[in-house]
């Protein structure tokens, strides 16, 4: 039986179809490799960023542990052994969060203090071993005849009565013999990487099927191609970029709005909590100076701290954009800008009610955000106008300022923060036009479509 020739429809098909599965097999495993590396790093640098900042706050619990008994121990009132059991009053007394408190070893490992195991006062642990083999007490006191230091362990948590991964910090009062320490439970912090492991392989799986269907898109238009049923890819790939691209902006913005309220709500509020302590320190130690200066400056601190939390929270999400609107957020951008900066910022800003998603609210402001930032870093200006005006069906917002200026000829895309101006706009249908302002500066001018009015009314 003669064999067919192979017709040029079939050879193109495999042309066009055989090199595309390739590929696309090829990017499905670059992409999930890729993928998979940057999960350990990414997860790495999390535990990293999550041990740092719990290192940090166990020495923020010691530091004001050592406040609170810093005037007993060096004055030593009624005598060495009535000022000792003052301090361990004190420290048995006092507790932070759910399963935080402190604990006193002698140096020959005898507990005095340990207020969740009152089993262990007065008996000597000097061979205490946790689950996995650690001589906990005489780790915890050499680090403390080391000048202070951590060392993690396994050790009962008081919520759960379970035994749990534990970082403790140990320092040394070395007038008493007495070993000083407290600690968090770092056991979150495994469920928090498995959380963001689990994450990414949902996103490995989706981006892996993503690429599949695509695959499958691609050669069910390839036959249509061949089949004489003309398609845009062009347009269909385009769509697919701008769709992606918003969405990556909206995970964006989600995040920064999570991590700014957790900001807010939790480490803010844990500071300000701190702060009335500390001022009840300030206020029971009148008869003090010194005492009283050491909570004058811890007092300092604390607003430092709670003034840097809060300018984070509202960097990453103006409460401001949600609670007034787009008009009232870039008079408080500007006006920061303003106190931080000392460049003049005049912002004119009509309100769109509700015209405007809030998404293209948000893309506005980050917009004003990236042209404030390049006036900060490249301008060298004195003065920034901001204008948003709202007209009958489009929005139009100008910033200019009189800095050196672009180069010549004015260039027609940008750097990358000009592309990520264009991509947030256009995304909701507007443009972005960069030119020379008439006082030598830049100008950047965003023109968007506006929404039909609705019946409820909401400020922007």
């Amino acid at each position: 039986m003669p064999i067919k020739p192979v017709t040029f429809k079939t050879k193109l098909l495999l042309i066009t179809i055989l090199p595309l599965i390739a590929v696309s097999a090829l990017i499905g495993s670059a992409t999930y490799f890729q993928a998979r590396h940057l999960i350990e790093a990414e997860t790495i640098a999390v535990k990293q960023r999550i041990l740092a900042n719990k290192r940090q706050e166990i020495r923020h619990y010691i530091s004001l542990a050592m406040t609170s008994i810093e005037r007993i121990y060096d004055r030593e009132p009624g005598g060495r052994d009535a000022a000792q059991e003052q301090v361990k009053n004190i420290l048995h007394n006092m507790t932070f969060g759910e399963d935080g408190y402190y604990f006193v070893y002698q140096l020959d490992g005898t507990n005095i203090v340990h207020p969740k195991l009152g089993h262990l006062v007065g008996e000597k642990w000097w061979d205490l071993q946790d689950p996995e083999g650690d001589y906990v007490i005489r780790n915890l006191i050499k680090a403390a005849k080391a000048g202070g230091g951590f060392h993690e362990y396994v050790w009962h948590k008081p919520s759960s009565g379970l035994v749990e991964k534990k970082l403790g910090y140990a320092i040394l009062l070395e007038k008493w013999g007495w070993m000083l320490g407290t600690g968090l439970y770092i056991d979150d912090i495994a469920k928090e990487v498995n959380a963001i492991r689990a994450d990414f392989a949902a996103s490995i799986r989706q981006t892996v099927i993503v690429i599949f269907v695509i695959t499958l898109v691609a050669i069910a238009v390839a036959g249509s191609l061949i089949a004489g049923v003309r398609f845009s890819e062009q347009r269909f790939a385009d769509s697919k970029l701008k769709e992606l691209t918003n969405r990556v902006f909206e995970v964006q913005e989600q995040e920064r709005k999570r991590v700014s309220t957790d900001l807010h709500d939790g480490i803010s509020q844990l500071l300000v909590s701190v702060r009335y302590g500390v001022e009840m320190i300030h206020s029971e130690a009148s008869t003090d100076r010194k005492l009283q200066s050491y909570a004058t400056k811890c007092l300092r601190i604390l607003d430092d701290a709670i003034a840097e939390v809060r300018r984070i929270s509202r960097d990453l999400r103006p409460s401001v954009l949600d609670d007034m609107g787009l008009a009232s957020a870039l008079v408080s951008l500007g006006n920061e800008f303003q106190t931080q900066s000392g460049v003049t910022v005049n912002v004119s800003a009509e309100r769109a009610h509700n015209r405007l998603s809030d998404a293209a609210k948000t893309a506005l402001y980050r917009v004003v955000q990236e042209c404030l930032t390049n006036v900060a870093r490249h301008s060298g200006a004195r003065e920034v106008q901001i204008t948003l005006s709202v007209g009958a069906r489009t929005l139009s917002l100008m910033v200019e300022d009189d800095g050196i200026g672009l180069p010549t000829p004015v260039p027609s895309r940008g750097g990358l923060g000009f592309r990520n101006m264009r991509e947030r706009v256009e995304t909701y249908g507007g443009t972005v036009l960069i030119a020379k302002a008439p006082s030598g500066g830049a100008s950047i001018r965003v023109v968007m479509p506006l929404e039909k009015a609705k019946p409820l009314q909401e400020a922007a």
